[in-house]
């Protein structure tokens, strides 16, 4: 079976402009990417008795590391079918049975890594905006862990007024925790003292 005139033939049959790239087994496969960035492997396979075409559908690399990194699963997206049937029918079966489906996955993925971008942006420019004044140092964080949003930003203070504040990933409070020098102490209070009351703080000394 030659997998690349059947995979070139397959998108030219799907709605859109679909590219086709070398697969991972020589001869038997091609990955086909959509114009929405979809992802679409062509396999044969004439291991078992029957021989079969496996179309299966996979997110791209980075939504599938956020989508796993939530512990949300992947919901399978494939489908078989004989490899006697033409690209074109192959091509409609995978637009009625599979892409439907995957679509739906790959879309709301891609909304949880739009809400992630956004409170990650959110929480970044809070914490450079409470450093700037002081010359703090932000520090920011590296991947989430699993299971988690974005993780907080900490911000460190130097000189007089020594500390941290910890910018929390899902716009929470700020909190700060400082010391001062016992000399700067009254000051500092008094200063604390014009805000709310509401406001929580945390002073070290």
């Amino acid at each position: 079976m030659d997998m690349q005139a059947f995979a070139v033939a397959m998108a030219e049959a799907l709605d859109g402009i679909w590219t086709v790239e070398p697969g991972h087994h020589g001869h038997r496969d091609r990955y086909l990417i959509g114009p929405d960035g979809e992802e679409l492997h062509v396999c044969y396979s004439d291991w078992e008795k029957t021989p079969r075409l496996r179309l299966s559908a996979s997110l791209p690399a980075k939504l599938a590391t956020i989508r796993h990194r939530h512990g949300n699963p992947v919901p399978s997206h494939d489908i078989t079918v004989s490899p006697a049937k033409t690209p074109e029918t192959v091509a409609a079966e995978t637009a009625r049975r599979l892409l439907p489906r995957y679509r739906v996955t790959l879309a709301e993925t891609r909304e949880l890594k739009q809400r992630l971008d956004d409170q990650a942006a959110a929480r970044d420019r809070l914490a450079h905006a409470i450093a700037g004044p002081l010359g703090a140092t932000v520090h920011t964080p590296g991947p989430s862990p699993l299971g988690h949003d974005p993780q907080e930003v900490i911000v460190r203070y130097q000189g007089l007024l020594a500390g941290t504040a910890t910018v929390p990933r899902n716009g929470g409070r700020v909190a700060f925790a400082f010391s001062v020098a016992p000399g700067d102490a009254a000051r500092v209070a008094a200063f604390l003292a014009t805000f709310p009351r509401t406001v929580d703080w945390d002073q070290d000394h």
